[in-house]
């Protein structure tokens, strides 16, 4: 396993900050940046490199580098050192984590949920679909509002903070775009557990929630085994 890279490749991809909280922006840009294999595993993560990289001070990257390794991205040396962890298996991991609490969700939201908001859910899936093919960011907006606001309808706020956390882990923060093709599937699976939640039944929701996550697993798998090193997950 390689410890280090020559210092003119460490995070070639990663983008300067513009308009957001520092600290976010350099943790989701690292993140992104491990789970894609741009910066693989072994790479030692030195601060004074990638604050170059990113234009910002050693502090946020520092902070950033410290959530990473509290998501077990990265692994702390004795020596003091940080390297980047093996994460061939962590979206697979995440993903499955996601299914559990999401197919949690989907259960609780038959039991806890009014009408109306199980109403608005199915609407909301109908609107999608309507507009077909979209571009990344709208597509990425639409999945957004359905996956929290199941688990909003939960009435679990530990269980909605849970999916909000795991949700960062998603297509748009990975940086996989699907086919329209893969698009539409997963739309269809929208459609379907927003059927399911109408009609209460909470087992063929919950069902449907892990035949969703089993989907994106596959799809996140074939970009990423596609793209390689420049590889480019909005589930």
């Amino acid at each position: 396993m390689t410890e280090t890279t020559k210092n003119g490749d460490i995070g070639a991809e990663l983008t300067a900050v513009e308009r957001e909280p520092v600290v976010l922006h350099v943790h989701r840009e690292l993140r992104r940046a491990i789970l894609r294999g741009s910066i693989p595993a072994g790479t030692r993560m030195v601060e004074t490199q990638l604050s170059s990289r990113l234009a910002v001070s050693r502090t946020p990257v520092r902070e950033a580098i410290s959530r990473l390794e509290s998501e077990g991205l990265v692994l702390r040396q004795v020596n003091g050192g940080v390297i980047v962890a093996e994460v061939d298996k962590k979206l697979g991991e995440i993903l499955v984590i996601r299914q559990a609490l999401e197919g949690a969700a989907a259960r609780l939201a038959c039991e806890n949920a009014s009408d109306e908001e199980l109403s608005q859910i199915l609407r909301s899936c109908r609107e999608a679909a309507r507009l077909g093919p979209a571009d990344g960011k709208t597509r990425s907006e639409h999945d957004r509002t359905f996956h929290l606001s199941i688990a909003r309808a939960s009435g679990s706020t530990r269980l909605l903070q849970l999916i909000e956390e795991f949700y960062e882990y998603s297509f748009s923060a990975v940086g996989i775009h699907p086919t329209a093709a893969e698009s539409a599937q997963l739309q269809i699976h929208h459609l379907e557990v927003a059927s399911a939640l109408i009609q209460r039944d909470a087992e063929d929701a919950e069902r449907i929630i892990r035949k969703h996550f089993d989907e994106v697993l596959r799809i996140a798998n074939a970009h990423l085994g596609a793209d390689g090193e420049s590889g480019e997950m909005e589930e």
